[in-house]
């Protein structure tokens, strides 16, 4: 067998799945998917600074997707909100990655309680 087979290999056996990924089946535009993106994005923020090889590697499509849109929908909240106290977005995506799924909040009222208060 080839090295890079071996690689590949090591690098399926460690890899994990996400929480949001394990927890979550919402779809764009529900508060459900919107915590569980924030999860995401959070635990990649938390990664970025791990060492070792192949970090960046563990990241799929789907996780780096997630991350992206509740890093967009918190600057979008932020910059519609007309005023704001949060410092940066990874305070706002822990905020919103917190909420307990089983509390009944619309995405809009779930972002502008995490981003504009």
């Amino acid at each position: 067998m080839k090295p890079i087979n071996y690689i590949i290999a090591i690098l399926f056996l460690f890899a994990q799945p996400s929480y949001a990924l394990e927890h979550s089946n919402a779809r764009p535009g529900s508060a459900e998917f919107l915590i569980a993106a924030c999860q995401e994005y959070t635990e990649l923020y938390n990664k970025k600074d791990e060492l070792g090889f192949g970090t960046f590697l563990t990241t799929s499509k789907e996780e780096s997707f997630r991350a992206g849109y509740c890093l967009g929908a918190v600057m979008h909240t932020n910059s519609t909100c007309s005023y704001s106290y949060t410092l940066s977005v990874y305070q706002a995506a822990k905020v919103i990655a917190s909420v307990n799924v089983k509390q009944r909040y619309s995405e809009t009222r779930l972002l502008e309680d995490a981003v504009c208060r």
